[in-house]
């Protein structure tokens, strides 16, 4: 196993040392004849590393035996000591992965566009791991030093001297619009993506694979219920740490500090392995923690990254995920520069554009407030009272701190950290003007469920409640960058949709491209020209009300704004059968042990676990707010109901799981009739509603999973079947791009049919113990 790991392990170091060569050789725009000389020295480099065996051979010798004595360790590990290690490995499995996940996100930002593309690596590494808990080797030691390449090599591409991140700043994938990034790769361009993207599934593979051999080994030494149950209770505090490290705003190389010192508590205790095992500590943390753009200052909210410089004038300038998001401005009625700059009195007239059509408001909601500049529109005007909503706290405190008219500070301003669409929901008020600033964070996805936020604040439901909180002649204003006619189309649809077939007014600005797009709440908008003439703006509502521009709708079962049309995303099926085909080379490798796929309803399960937790995180996210925290706390609410369900099992010695199976149906048949119909309404009894049906698979789900497990082979091979499960789940809901995420329920529907079906086969129920005699 040890020269399969290696092997593996040298494969990934090597394409970690030629991606550079490969995105300057491939990084074109075409192939050319230089291409081709430079991909066949690569080739030559390939050839001479291979034959180069004697060191790897030294190599795998000494890490051999530290395996082997690693191994030895865990089993001597006392008894009365396991449950915590169980408790502890399980914790450290989970954090690592949201660490990973939330990291890789924050370096290069297209990875928020591979849906889920970081978990289902962190799958397959864990579930090779139980599959291999077995073995007499151990590879623990490899871990740190594996996250440490992954450091150097992501934040080298990021950050390093020579322009190779052009070319991987672009996106083969079709089937929609990148807000930041450009798209339409080139086949040269493609291969330098998809190698990239190989290199970090495998590095990413083999730091997780340990951690699941430590997890199993120990779970092997406990009675597989309560083994399982250990597991539940150290996920639940992995998610738990994460979620207050988020709260408290703390940076990457605090997560990973604390990963590596986890690590080390499982360490074999010999001298040499504590010490290469701080060692490797030391490097990893130092990469990590160079300050690599020491002209900006990066946060870590609870909601994203974010980096903050001075730009223009000594203002404040942001960027979000990697690429630029917003800047402040002074545009106060005393700053004479406005007066003297046209480009400054433009963007003036921009933001007050909506208020001087609809006159001096009373009570305004602007959704996405960021920074301010909205907000100080508003008390420009004269607005007696605004409420200023943004999700991410960062963005306000900076807003707070920096913005020169002080918006933040005026007693007519309510500043609610909240998502918009969750406030939207959730509040009673209603106004003379619900503003959307510019609110786009289309790099941002969840950390579990790859969720794209803010598309559920772009859905013909969300626009309606929008329109619910306005007051009678009121007005809705939505700024948006709009990247093509088609997405303005779009736009254009779903407000015609909310507002009763009412068409918005467009009017096409001069700020950061974008369009402001109006709607009145009872009557059809009309604006005067004279104001357009004075702004200089331009009337493009015929534009987009040209019915040749093919566009459908968003909505929040297809919650996909930046898929214009409604197509099958045959793009995102090249990057799964890529991730198959790389899962098959690592299982592969390791055939004298690897997995064994006979327990299929396990397999099956994990599967369709998957499909209800990405399902219960979307519903239960829309109803409570998209943010780290609700995230994890969601996240935890499934963890304690699987706990729930295990107990369940051992407490009434269910050892049949006919019922428990019947159950989980009805409650997915009774979740996909609910979100047909529309859902519950957003009420605290609804809410409370909403919670009860998306949760009640989870449990029943559980209760199926632990019954069996009681009945069946080592836990070891269970989990790790599951665990890959899991990954077939992930690939799966890429089908909710084109089908929704009802379909998701249906998805797991057939999932748990066909393991019941395959439960109730005769030849799969003589494997149940006879029930105790009452």
């Amino acid at each position: 196993m040890t020269r399969a790991f290696l092997r593996l392990a040298g494969l990934a170091l090597l394409g970690a040392a030629l991606v550079p060569i490969v995105t300057v050789a491939c990084g074109k725009q075409a192939f050319t004849p230089r291409s081709f000389l430079e991909l066949g020295g690569l080739g030559v480099v390939l050839l001479a590393m291979v034959r180069f065996r004697a060191g790897i051979r030294r190599v795998e010798t000494r890490v051999d035996a530290n395996a082997r004595a690693q191994a030895a360790f865990l089993d001597a590990l006392p008894l009365r000591h396991v449950d915590l290690g169980i408790v502890g490995a399980a914790a450290l499995s989970l954090f690592l992965e949201l660490a990973v996940i939330r990291w890789q996100g924050t370096v290069f930002e297209f990875f928020a566009f591979y849906k889920n593309f970081s978990l289902l690596c962190c799958f397959v590494g864990l579930g090779l791991g139980y599959a291999l808990a077995g073995s007499d080797r151990i590879l623990l030691g490899s871990t740190i030093p594996l996250l440490g390449v992954q450091f150097g090599l992501l934040i080298g591409l990021r950050f390093g001297p020579i322009p190779w991140l052009s070319c991987l700043r672009i996106l083969p994938f079709r089937e929609q619009l990148n807000m930041g990034l450009p798209g339409d790769a080139t086949l040269s361009q493609a291969i330098t993506i998809y190698f990239f993207l190989s290199v970090v599934f495998l590095l990413t593979v083999l730091t997780f694979f340990p951690v699941g051999q430590v997890c199993g080994r120990l779970m092997a030494r406990r009675e597989k219920l309560r083994a399982y149950g250990l597991n539940l209770l150290g996920s639940l505090a992995g998610v738990t740490l994460m979620i207050g490290l988020s709260w408290l705003w703390m940076p990457p190389v605090v997560w990973f500090a604390l990963c590596s010192f986890g690590l080390l508590l499982f360490y074999l205790r010999t001298q040499s392995a504590v010490l290469m095992g701080m060692a490797a500590t030391t490097a990893a943390l130092v990469v990590l923690a160079w300050p690599v753009t020491p002209l900006w200052k990066t946060i870590y909210s609870p909601y994203q990254s974010i980096e903050l410089s001075l730009g223009r004038r000594g203002l404040l300038v942001i960027r979000a995920a990697g690429h630029y998001y917003q800047r402040v401005y002074d545009l106060a009625r005393s700053n004479l520069n406005v007066a003297a700059d046209p480009a400054l009195r433009r963007t003036r007239d921009y933001y007050e554009l909506p208020y001087r059509i609809h006159g001096t408001p009373h009570d305004v909601a602007i959704v996405g407030s960021g920074t301010g500049n909205d907000v100080a529109a508003a008390l420009r005007v004269g607005a007696d009272h605004v409420e200023a909503i943004e999700i991410d706290p960062a963005i306000l405190m900076a807003g707070w701190a920096n913005h020169p008219e002080h918006p933040y500070d005026d007693p007519r301003v309510n500043a609610v950290v909240n998502d918009a669409r969750s406030f939207l929901r959730t509040t009673d008020n209603h106004y003379d003007m619900v503003v959307y600033g510019l609110l786009d964070s289309h790099t941002l996805l969840s950390h579990a469920s790859s969720v794209r936020l803010d598309s559920f604040v772009y859905t013909v439901e969300g626009f309606r409640e929008a329109r619910a909180r306005l007051k009678r002649g009121g007005i809705l204003s939505l700024s948006f960058s709009v990247l093509s006619p088609e997405l303005g189309r779009k736009i254009y649809l779903m407000l015609q949709a909310a507002f009763d077939g009412r068409p918005p007014v467009c009017i096409a600005g001069t700020y950061d491209g974008s369009v402001i797009f109006l709607e009145a709440r009872d009557e059809h908008l009309v604006l005067h020209g004279r104001l357009l003439e004075e702004t200089g703006f331009k009337d493009n509502t015929s534009v987009y009300a040209d019915p040749e521009l093919r566009a459908d709708v968003s909505t929040d079962d297809w919650p996909f704004f930046y898929m214009v049309r409604r197509v099958y995303p045959l793009s995102y099926v090249m990057m799964a059968g890529l991730m198959l085909a790389l899962t098959f080379l690592v299982t592969a490798n390791f055939v004298a042990a690897r997995p064994q796929f006979s327990q299929l309803p396990f397999f099956l399960l994990g599967a369709g676990f998957m499909l209800v937790e990405t399902k219960g995180i979307t519903e239960l996210g829309l109803t409570f707010g998209n943010s780290w925290q609700v995230i994890g706390v969601v996240i935890a609410g499934i963890l304690v109901m699987a706990f729930l369900a295990n107990w369940v099992v051992q407490r009434f010695r269910i050892e049949r799981p006919l019922v428990p199976y019947v159950l989980l149906l009805a409650s997915l048949g009774v979740g996909w009739f609910i979100a047909w119909s529309g859902g519950f309404p957003s009420t605290p009894l609804g809410r409370l509603e909403t919670t009860i049906v998306l949760t009640s698979p989870v449990f029943f789900s559980g209760v199926v999973f632990s019954t069996l497990l009681g009945s069946r082979g080592q836990i070891t091979g269970i989990m790790a079947v599951n665990s890959l499960g899991a990954m077939g789940g992930g690939l799966l809901e890429y089908n909710s791009m084109y089908f929704g995420f009802r379909a998701l329920y249906l998805m797991a529907m057939a999932l748990y049919s066909v393991a019941l079906v395959w439960e109730l086969a005769p030849s799969r129920t003589r494997q149940y113990p006879l029930p105790h005699a009452a």
